[in-house]
């Protein structure tokens, strides 16, 4: 049986795509020795069930390919890849990219295909195994059920046609969008810029305009006062104050509830007491106030008002059937679904009319039933509203519409104050006068459907989202920049740097970290936000006119890119941690992880790459915008080459830190003007002040406000905790910083010996999830660093207690560490007393701690109470 071992979806741009899809682990077990030809009849069978797999093209590149790979012979992952992709475009979601990868373990393969909605796919990726292990054993597979299944979760997650048409015209501008909830409730833009939408309501829609538009009677004294027709009728609460409003407008009523919309509740032409008493039952149940109005015979007519302006209108019809005199009603009803045009919820133009508790209480009201057979020609209407998502249909009338009417439904909006509105209305002929046409104002709709006007049963497509979109940005969209900063080291320091920098310049920046979130550099949360979940929180914030992502390994792998598109990309360096990890087996494995931050750079942004590293260099054809070099090196051929390009680089004079563009050299700073190089000697955090320099250069930030940024930002337990901060204690000194792997450590090798003459005593720590020969690895680099080394178990994970330290040691004594120059002590608040009871003068203590707290507090008071008894 085949077992999925991992099921999730990379909601953002990942290492396989650009685009949203679902990631599937299988252990394909026994199929592993049984390709699809050793099945017998298994790809006729596949065939035969979703005849529609015949327009694959595969990896052959043409329709049909696929079915060649079929015959010929494939393995289970790719064949359920298929699938699950054809499944839900039998469920009208079209998606075609998918890919099957395997991996260095016999019979588990990754699965990645796109997605619409992502419950669908996830479902599909379920279903789609299910259906392959029934056809390879011979058993039957409803597939049309599955199908089914997928399209109601389609219905329940998708955005309607309304919410979809004002994000697709959004996007066409440039414009991204979050969805805040399972619903329609949308956000476009970042940041200050942003603004918000819930299907056609806005963020700037009245609450009193739309409180008011759902009391129908409010609205229609509102209007009547302003001399716009409205049907006569009262409010009543009881079944004898009915009866009596009937008697007195002796003509056909309608009867509907005081509050609500789509129709629920109501009950139109109602022309005798018993149907009256029970339509009032019927719209007492939604409200306890009920409106009972005179009928007003004519078209159904909907007007569409955006920001004070008549932009379409349609005719509507409520879902109905045509008796032949023979035929009954659901027969009539599985006829007219039948058309193709008709699908189920928004798939299609047309909705397939559905039998409820509304269609039965009309029937019953007119004496019939579902079994009844209506007489030749004979019209029965089934909904008591016109809406296309209840089977009804809507004919475009839009250049019908008379002069005056255009102003009537104008001045409606306007004076019900709603930024958007459907004019609900009944009449005879819309391209007369007002008068003459007879027209009367039954309601005004404060979310109104785009629906019927975007694609109308009949008649012209009007593109009504176009003007919400211009009503909400009227000056065009402003840009908030997103940077991302990924890299194995160096990540928080650059994102910090660069924030500080922009803070510096005046900009409200929203940054989110291995640290947490700041918004405006204050922090309103703490604890690793470097994934999607923090890019969220700050794509979100209101406040923000900027923002900085520190992009790590593992959001990318499990949840992909927390942003679709970014301003400016930097990748700094591409170690070998992590290997092992996350389906992580190589290093071109890990390289196209990374390079996803600079692919989804924009065609106007930049991407900022780092010379000095071979394998940052691997990935520089996928970067995308202009792309800026950095480099330690002048002298770097690689950054020689893109200079003599046009290209743009960031390096080094002497010790000067300069951009360089076609032979022109501009001054940043001396490197001892940068606080976190330690005087210009700590070649890591130099460059990462290069690659900080390039991305606001990217940005087109001035020089002087870069020199500025980069000048005064300090190595500081308040600026940048956790990241170099040297605490002196007068007789010895210690450094807090979050090194965790062996370049990192190597890298203090170089710096140690200039802070303090003693020796060098480290508080260190292996990262549990880390492939034992890494662990083993990092204990070789310490080595070669430190005189004595503390091992304490701060990040476990899936191993042991005690585990971990143990195999760094193991690490330490084969780099050629003395064994009684290494102790174990696994509590870390036991790990740090003991590390300061060794200290002496002239010593240096490194304290590289997993989480920054508490052992940050508990430093940053030993140091407060030794200054303090000074």
């Amino acid at each position: 049986m085949i077992e999925i071992k991992e099921l999730r979806a990379l909601r953002g741009p990942n290492r396989h795509t650009r685009h949203s899809v679902i990631f599937m682990v299988l252990d394909i077990q026994e199929y592993e020795n049984r390709p699809s030809d050793t099945i017998t009849g298994f790809s006729d069978r596949l065939e035969a069930l979703i005849p529609s797999l015949r327009e694959h093209e595969c990896s052959i590149g043409k329709p049909g390919g696929f079915l060649q790979r079929l015959f010929a012979g494939t393995w289970a992952g790719h064949i359920i890849e298929h699938i699950a992709i054809e499944l839900q475009c039998l469920a009208g979601m079209n998606v075609g990219y998918g890919k099957s990868l395997d991996t260095s373990q016999k019979g588990i393969y990754i699965v990645v295909f796109r997605y619409v909605v992502e419950l669908a796919g996830l479902n599909a990726a379920k279903e789609a195994v299910k259906l392959f292990e029934a056809l390879a054993e011979g058993k039957s597979f409803d597939v049309n059920q599955a199908i089914s299944n997928l399209k109601i979760l389609r219905e329940e997650d998708m955005l309607g046609p309304t919410t979809w048409s004002i994000v697709k015209e959004a996007k066409s501008r440039g414009i991204p969008f979050i969805r805040l909830n399972d619903d329609s409730y949308i956000q476009l833009g970042y940041g200050a810029h942003q603004k918000r939408i819930q299907a056609s309501i806005t963020g700037q829609t009245s609450a009193i305009a739309v409180e008011i538009a759902d009391r129908k009677t409010q609205v229609k004294e509102h209007l009547q006062k302003a001399g716009i027709p409205v049907p006569n009728g009262q409010v009543v609460s009881t079944e004898e104050e009915a009866v009596s409003v009937f008697n007195q407008l002796g003509t056909a009523v309608v009867v509907k509830p005081n509050v609500g919309n789509h129709g629920i509740g109501a009950t139109v032409n109602v022309t005798n007491l018993d149907q009256l008493k029970k339509a009032f039952r019927a719209a007492q149940a939604k409200h306890p106030e009920v409106i009972v109005e005179e009928y007003v015979s004519g078209g159904d007519f909907r007007f569409l008002v955006i920001d004070g302006k008549f932009v379409a209108a349609a005719k509507r019809e409520p879902a109905h059937v045509v008796g032949d005199g023979k035929t009954t009603i659901k027969m009539l009803i599985e006829k007219t679904n039948a058309d193709p045009r008709r699908g189920y919820g928004h798939e299609k133009v047309l909705t397939q009319i559905k039998i409820d508790h509304m269609t039965k209480r009309l029937l019953t009201l007119r004496g019939m039933s579902v079994d009844s057979s209506p007489e030749e020609g004979e019209k029965v209407y089934l909904k008591t509203t016109a809406n296309l998502s209840q089977g009804g249909t809507a004919t475009d009338v839009t250049d019908e519409v008379n002069p005056e009417i255009r102003l009537m439904t104008e001045r409606a909006a306007r004076i019900i104050d709603l930024d958007c509105v459907g004019v609900d209305a009944l009449a005879t002929d819309i391209s007369l006068p007002l008068k003459q046409s007879k027209i009367k104002v039954v309601e005004l709709n404060a979310a109104p459907g785009f629906r019927m006007h975007l694609e109308p049963t009949n008649g012209q497509p009007r593109d009504v989202a176009k003007p919400l979109v211009d009503m909400l940005f009227p000056n065009s969209y402003q840009q908030v920049p997103v940077l991302a900063v990924t890299g194995t080291n160096g990540k928080t320091t650059t994102c910090k740097l660069i924030t500080h920098a922009l803070k510096y310049s005046g900009k409200t920046v929203g940054l989110a970290c291995t640290t947490g979130v700041g918004i405006d550099g204050n922090f309103i949360l703490n604890g690793d936000y470097s994934g999607p979940d923090g890019a969220g929180i700050v794509l979100r914030e209101p406040t923000v006119d900027h923002i900085v992502l520190e992009v790590a390994r593992g959001g990318l792998l499990r949840r992909g890119l927390g942003v679709d598109a970014v301003d400016v990309g930097v990748i700094l360096n591409i170690g070998n941690d992590h290997m092992g990890i996350d389906w992580i087996e190589t290093q071109e494995d890990l390289s196209l992880t990374k390079s996803t931050v600079v692919e989804v750079v924009k065609s106007s942004g930049a991407s900022v790459l780092n010379a000095d590293d071979p394998v940052t260099m691997s990935v520089l054809g996928r970067a995308r915008g202009n792309i800026i070099l950095f480099s330690l090196d002048s002298e770097n051929q690689r950054i020689k080459e893109h200079v003599n390009e046009g290209g743009t680089v960031v390096t080094l004079d002497q010790q000067t830190a300069i951009i360089r563009n076609s032979g022109l050299d501009i001054p940043v700073c001396l490197l001892e003007e940068i606080p976190i190089t330690f005087g210009g000697v700590v070649d890591f955090n130099i460059s990462n002040a290069l690659a900080a320099i390039g991305a606001l250069h990217g940005l087109d930030m001035s020089v002087e406000q870069i020199r500025n940024g980069v000048m005064t930002f300090y190595p500081s337990a308040n600026q940048n905790p956790g990241r170099m901060n040297l605490f002196d204690f007068h007789e010895y000194k210690v450094l807090v910083d979050y090194g965790h792997n062996p370049e990192s450590a190597r890298a203090l090798a170089q710096l140690l010996p200039r802070l303090s003459p003693g020796r060098k005593i480290a508080l260190c720590h292996g990262t549990g999830n880390r492939i034992t020969e890494h662990i083993i690895e990092y204990g070789k680099a310490l080595a070669s660093v430190y005189d004595y080394v503390v091992l304490a178990d701060f990040d476990p994970r899936n191993r042991p207690i005690g585990e971990t330290p143990e195999l760094v040691r193991e690490g330490l004594i084969l780099g050629g560490f003395k064994k009684e120059n290494v102790e174990i002590v696994s509590d870390p608040d036991k790990a740090l007393e003991y590390l300061f009871s060794k200290a002496e003068t002239g010593d240096l203590l490194v304290v590289q701690p997993d989480e920054l707290e508490p052992i940050m507090s508990q430093i940053m008071e030993r140091h407060r109470q030794f200054v303090t008894s000074l």
